[in-house]
């Protein structure tokens, strides 16, 4: 089975987008695993690397969950989303500025997605961003997005 990893870094200024309804089928990576597992994976690849620690936002989570459920819903996958929209214009969206993000495409768990990005150097080089604040991350059947903030 082939699993595919893409990367888009951007830090631009945002504009507003809409987001995605309570009635998508998502569900966030806090339900699937350990919330405090992947936080821990992701702030010892930042300290590690010299950058401050960042935090989980549930501000960040409705962004991820947002663009991981437009591309359940649409069967693709891509950074930019059916309704051309990019992780800025989301994360805008959110209540959040700037940063990058990191999809999949898969069946991974919480935390083999994240080994999955922190293996591959430039999902590793979006982790580590000096300028990121705080992250969210979503998945909704086998697709994936965490998005990295400048702050939410």
């Amino acid at each position: 089975m082939n699993y595919f990893l893409a990367v888009r870094v951007s830090i631009l200024f945002l504009a507003l987008a809409p987001v995605a309804s309570h009635a998508d089928p998502v569900w966030t990576v806090a339900q699937a695993a350990p919330q405090g597992n992947v936080a821990q994976a992701i702030n010892a690849l930042r300290r590690s690397s010299g950058a401050s620690p960042i935090q989980r936002s549930a501000r960040a989570d409705a962004a991820a969950r947002r663009h991981a459920a437009d591309m359940a819903r649409n069967n693709f996958f891509d950074h930019r989303g059916t309704d051309g929209s990019t992780h800025t214009t989301r994360l805008r969206a959110a209540g959040c500025r700037g940063g990058a993000e990191n999809i999949a495409y898969g069946p991974y768990t919480g935390e083999s997605v994240v080994a999955a990005w922190i293996d591959s150097p430039s999902h590793r080089r979006n982790i580590t961003l000096p300028a990121v604040r705080s992250f969210g991350l979503a998945q909704v059947g086998n697709k994936w997005v965490m998005v990295l903030s400048a702050g939410c």
